[in-house]
């Protein structure tokens, strides 16, 4: 207290006494076109101005306390969360699409007990902010086994219905009417259908677009929220990704309001360019403590690939499952690789008319990498893109090491 009475009494004194001189005393220097004064004159003003100059300064930087710095959520680092203890949590996308061989219903008929949250790829926001069905829509069975599974299990199996965004509708981000009927489309949409909540999976979201983002899932939390839903969106990384595409999440804004938040860290390397590692070790660690600054462990979901791409020749990369990774390598007699600065599995091979193959593709082995980084940063869990597109032994992984 003393030093505070101390530090205001030089304030007073400044202000009363030296303040005054230094303007009086800069007068004629200011208005110099304007008043005559001699050459000593102005000589002695500049002396004595310097002098009051260094005295100010001096008392400034002794004799007064610099503000404190205010910390920020996006200025104070959330990597030491100490040991927290929390069980982590499963995401499983499901999508109506895929073959026989690698139906997403299937792998969560056979490991719904590994799963938390279905993640089912179903719906699309129109420009109008109505809400379309995709790919067939809501499948009952889906509901019906996730039902049958909360009679068996301690966690209920919850429903999240993926909700993206058709590409000609960034006005509901930055139209308030459209932006109230989009927010009021999907709570309609989760209390008719008894689902747990949603996913917002908004992708291609120009930049100029990120207060209206914010905005809509403050609003869609606030409904969600009265409702007892869950609400989580799914985002793009920022290291190694162009600003063009992740501009519009503003992770510290986003993340009072939402429950979980997907960092979709997959197709570093993807179709439209030169092949390589889906997912490289370093990549999605970077990413993970970048994510960190901004963003609770306790909120996050590491996006998790199961998936690769068949690169041929100069062409486009095509999209296929771990499975079939593995069944083109064996029909070809290629020899699996493994590249240890990535962590990722490749192989070559040569098709019928003799052109190279290059496949780079995720599997469990990779998967236990990003697992370790789950468990060294204290996620609270991964989310799978996509249920079906996997084998056994990543189900094994998972379970054997998510802890």
């Amino acid at each position: 207290m003393d030093k505070l009475k101390s530090r205001l009494v030089v304030v007073l004194l400044i202000l009363v006494i030296i303040f005054p001189v230094i303007i009086t005393s800069a007068i004629p220097v200011a208005y110099g076109a304007e008043v005559e004064v001699t050459g000593s004159k102005n000589q002695n003003q500049s002396w004595v101005k310097g002098i009051l100059m260094v005295l100010l300064s001096y008392l400034v930087n002794h004799f007064t306390a610099s503000p404190e710095k205010v910390s920020r959520i996006d200025e104070k680092p959330l990597i030491d969360v100490g040991n927290v203890d929390y069980k982590r949590e499963v995401m499983g996308f499901y999508v109506n699409w895929l073959s026989e061989d690698t139906s997403s219903y299937e792998s969560l008929q056979e490991n719904s007990n590994n799963v938390n949250m279905v993640a089912p790829f179903w719906y699309t926001v129109n420009p109008d902010g109505t809400i379309e069905s995709r790919y067939g829509g809501h499948q009952y069975e889906v509901a019906s086994l996730a039902r049958s599974s909360n009679l068996s299990r301690d966690n209920n199996l919850m429903i999240l219905p993926l909700v993206n965004n058709n590409q000609q509708n960034n006005m509901i981000l930055v139209n308030q009417e459209t932006r109230d009927k989009a927010v009021k489309s999907i709570v309609k949409l989760v209390e008719e259908n008894g689902y747990d909540g949603v996913n917002i999976d908004f992708e291609g979201l120009p930049s100029w677009t990120r207060d209206g983002y914010t905005a809509f899932i403050k609003q869609l939390s606030t409904q969600m929220r009265k409702k007892r839903k869950v609400l989580t969106i799914s985002v793009f990384p920022k290291i190694g990704v162009p600003l063009s595409m992740h501009g519009a999440y503003d992770y510290s804004a986003l993340a009072p309001y939402v429950d979980r938040v997907v960092i979709m860290l997959y197709d570093n390397h993807w179709s439209t360019g030169p092949a390589g590692p889906i997912a490289p070790i370093k990549w999605v660690e970077d990413n993970i403590k970048y994510a960190l600054e901004y963003l609770p462990a306790s909120k996050i979901l590491l996006g998790i690939a199961n998936y690769g791409y068949d690169w041929a020749g100069d062409g486009l990369g095509e999209s296929i499952s771990a499975k079939r990774a593995y069944n083109i390598a064996a029909d070809r007699g290629a020899e699996l690789l493994w590249d240890d600065e990535s962590k990722s599995p490749y192989f070559y091979y040569w098709d019928d008319q003799k052109a190279k193959h290059e496949v780079w593709f995720e599997n469990s082995y990779s998967l236990e990498f990003k697992l370790k980084l789950v468990n060294k940063y204290n996620l609270k869990g991964v989310a799978i893109w996509r249920l079906g597109n996997e084998n056994n032994l990543f189900w094994q992984t998972l379970e054997n090491d998510l802890i």
